[in-house]
């Protein structure tokens, strides 16, 4: 009987690790590697993007601005589901300040109809760039995480939660540094 059960628990195991995909090759499960803390204020690397839209995307365009950045998965549930929160809290609560900006970053690499679908699907109103992944790893984050970067570039909160769990403390930060 142990022997039984021990096979269908190993039969179990292995269908859930095999299932790490969907049909689009999107990740269904959280990256492995875990967020790395923040360490006396890392510099922000440079990126250069494309939005859904055909805009470039780069951090050099945000010099001198206090900057969110919030990565997701095209179709990520929770990333769906915080988005217009997200929306809301920090680009329509913030977006007349002058020295503050917010962009969403697609680390799941999606094609552009799918960024624009998650955006329709959202209500986010901010710029959404495509590809993202390799960004994602030189931020040293996932998707569905918010990082907030500095008016002197440098990464001053990198979430180690999903977004909802840390969205209350990264508008009290934006508040702070826009006061």
């Amino acid at each position: 009987m142990n022997r039984l059960v021990l096979f269908f628990f190993s039969i179990l195991l292995l269908g859930l690790i095999s299932c790490s995909s969907d049909e689009e090759g999107t990740p269904t499960t959280p990256d492995p590697t875990p967020d790395k803390p923040i360490t006396n204020a890392d510099p922000a690397p440079d990126f250069d993007l494309i939005t859904f839209d055909d805009f470039p995307l780069r951090m050099s365009d945000y010099q001198e601005q206090n900057l969110v950045i919030f990565f997701f998965g095209n179709s990520c549930p929770p990333c769906q589901a915080v988005g217009p929160d997200i929306e809301s809290q920090l680009n329509e609560a913030f977006k007349e300040k002058e020295n503050y900006s917010i962009i969403g970053i697609d680390q799941w690499d999606g094609n552009a109809a799918s960024v624009e679908a998650f955006r329709d699907r959202t209500g986010i109103n901010f710029p959404l760039g495509l590809m993202g992944s390799g960004v994602a790893r030189q931020f040293g984050t996932t998707y569905d995480r918010l990082v907030v970067v500095n008016a002197e570039a440098n990464i001053i909160y990198r979430g180690n939660s999903i977004a909802a769990n840390n969205l209350d403390e990264v508008v009290a930060l934006v508040t702070d540094l826009l006061d």
